[in-house]
């Protein structure tokens, strides 16, 4: 049986959860919603958070919140979910397409200033995807002086010296979709550390449709897998010490995050020195799934114009994910460290 890059892992008591909420009169948000929400900002650490039905609307109501109007620029970077120029697009923002670093997927001061220098307009705002886990150095994202949205989708758990995913802007949100470190089957959580953009988020989710906001459903398994997050990150940690020896046998390299501290643990991101093609054909016939990591970017979908950010054009030939979740198991492990070790 083939292992494949990503897995929710849901587990019976996963489940247990959910179909209580089910035999409620009610379904939609309620009582698991508010749980989930204070049991999220509690173990997170933010001063307010809400929980809505689409990572599309926490980044929609994060550049609301903000203060962003029709014709102010936003930087982001080249290897951002392709979801962010629409969301961009109808808010009638104008993108500063952001390069990032070859070795870590990460923008960092130079591919940022260079960004800013070049672009029409400066932006007011950037929103910083954490690529793969690996989030940028904190002082420089500072140094910036810009409003920064943190998308923490993929760096849940990172930190760099004393700072945590989450901490680098004054709003942050996590996609719960399916193969993230926390699911619910779908939505997403938007976050404010400081008391002043707490407030501002508040009064925005005080008017929040009920439409819009996550339905009990969703929290209540997304609850479930909040209290087993530390336990999740363990396994892959140890997952990727692992795996990362197996490669270092090959001309390959990891994506990595420099500075002291850790990136998450969201896959294992290869940095190929050969064709895709022939290791992702090796790897299939080893029973072993694997995906371009930015495939669906907004760089792999052709939408940053020629010409700009060639360090993102070039990880969407090179860098390929592979399995890194809970379900794997020893034998499971055992088999990737020997397909790791022996790609051509």
């Amino acid at each position: 049986m083939s292992i494949p890059v990503f897995c929710s892992y849901i587990r019976r008591k996963d489940m247990d959860s959910v179909l209580n909420c089910l035999v409620t009169d009610d379904i939609g948000p309620g009582e698991y919603l508010e749980r989930f929400q204070k049991a999220s900002r509690e173990a997170l650490g933010f001063d307010f958070g809400i929980a809505v039905r689409s990572p599309y609307l926490a980044l929609g109501l994060a550049l609301d919140a903000v203060g962003l109007e029709p014709g102010d620029a936003v930087a982001i970077s080249a290897l951002s979910p392709v979801y962010y120029e629409a969301v961009l697009r109808e808010r009638r923002l104008e993108p500063v397409w952001v390069d990032v670093a070859p070795d870590s997927a990460s923008p960092n001061a130079e591919t940022f200033f260079a960004a800013i220098q070049a672009a029409p307009k400066k932006p007011r705002a950037c929103v910083l995807f954490e690529a793969l886990g690996i989030i940028p150095d904190p002082e420089e994202v500072a140094g910036l002086g810009l409003t920064v949205i943190e998308d923490v989708s993929h760096s849940l758990g990172a930190y760099r010296g004393e700072v945590r995913a989450g901490n680098l802007g004054h709003l942050a949100f996590l996609g719960l979709e399916s193969g993230s470190l926390i699911t619910a089957g779908g939505g997403a959580l938007l976050f404010a550390q400081a008391r002043r953009d707490a407030t501002v988020l508040r009064n925005r989710a005080e008017g929040l449709l009920p439409e819009l906001r996550m339905t009990d459903y969703n929290a209540a398994l997304g609850f479930a897998q909040l209290k087993e997050l530390e336990t999740n990150i363990e396994k892959r940690r140890e997952l990727y010490g692992v795996f990362r020896q197996a490669l270092a046998r090959t001309r390959h390299g990891v994506l990595s995050q420099d500075g002291e501290g850790e990136p998450a643990y969201w896959a294992f991101p290869v940095l190929l020195a050969s064709g895709m093609k022939d290791v992702r054909a090796y790897a299939k016939k080893k029973e072993i799934e694997t995906e371009p990591a930015f495939e669906s970017s907004l760089v792999g979908r052709g939408l940053v114009p020629e010409g700009l950010c060639p360090n993102a054009r070039s990880l969407c030939l090179r860098a390929l994910l592979f399995p890194l979740h809970q379900r794997i198991g020893q034998e499971g492990a055992q088999k990737l460290s020997r397909v790791l070790a022996t790609l051509p």
